[in-house]
């Protein structure tokens, strides 16, 4: 099945450790379904990502992909197609400058929405979309809203006008596809906040202190921590399962968790 994962945290050198302490909840599709995973992630001023197609039978193993990754923010994703082929252009998180996007779910009677929302994106946001996903489209939606903020290039953007774009994105795909029942789950990040909406199917969240099961034997992990290095203290999202995975905290739908980076979650209601 599809995941979307969500990271922040307090140290840039444990990505590989906490996705492996959350591996049951961040686990995708089984090795016989053909998918794509993506991770982007932030490195100081830079943002990064790694796409991938993953033929048939191949597993997705994220203690591989995170190995060499530093970063202390990242969104991943695994794809299973439902609206757009399999392919780089199709496969998340997609970014724009310093935006990183991914999306669970499915924007219902797409074949009527795809063009009116089109339309209404300025023209820079419309020749910048290379796939034919509806989670492309959804991303570059928030992103008009943000450019009409004014909020498109400042580093510092303003989360009520984050929000604001979020929830006029929700009403515009709402209001074409005439039924409100697309699901939306969704996590955008500028590196300096994250913002999570839950949107029709289960999305969960957990925060943990210290590493109770790392990917490497204890003694390598304090081996190699710097003398005074704290704790790690991080939060994971996670969407894309039947249900909230076992231990994390549930997200009411219709609500926006926006994290930052002194990892301090809110919500908010769209």
């Amino acid at each position: 099945m599809a995941r979307l994962i969500g990271y922040m945290a307090n140290r840039a050198d444990r990505l590989r450790d906490a996705f492996h302490q959350e591996r049951f909840a961040i686990a995708g599709l089984p090795a016989d379904h053909r998918g794509a995973w993506g991770i982007g992630f932030y490195q100081g001023d830079e943002v990064l990502h790694k796409k991938q197609p993953a033929p048939d039978g191949e597993p997705i193993d994220w203690d591989i992909i995170a190995n060499k990754i530093k970063t202390d923010c990242a969104i991943a994703h695994i794809r299973q197609a439902t609206v757009g082929g399999f392919s780089v252009d199709n496969t998340h998180p997609f970014r724009l400058r310093q935006w990183l996007f991914a999306h669970v779910g499915t924007v219902s009677h797409f074949d009527q929405v795809n063009e009116p929302l089109r339309a209404e994106l300025p023209d820079f946001l419309r020749r910048n979309m290379r796939g034919s996903s509806d989670s492309e489209l959804f991303f570059h939606t928030i992103l008009a809203g943000l450019h009409t903020r004014n909020q498109l290039e400042t580093s510092e953007a303003s989360p009520t006008s984050v929000i604001e774009s979020i929830s006029a994105a929700v009403k515009s795909i709402d209001a074409l596809s005439k039924d409100g029942t697309s699901t939306l789950n969704m996590i955008l990040s500028n590196g300096r906040m994250m913002y999570a909406l839950r949107r029709g199917a289960p999305f969960g969240y957990t925060e943990h202190v210290g590493l109770q099961d790392p990917a490497e034997p204890r003694e390598a992990v304090e081996e190699k921590a710097r003398p005074g290095s704290p704790l790690l203290h991080y939060f994971m999202m996670v969407s894309g399962g039947q249900d909230v995975p076992k231990g994390y905290e549930t997200l009411p739908d219709g609500v926006v968790a926006t994290l930052n980076r002194d990892l301090q979650l809110n919500t908010h209601a769209l």
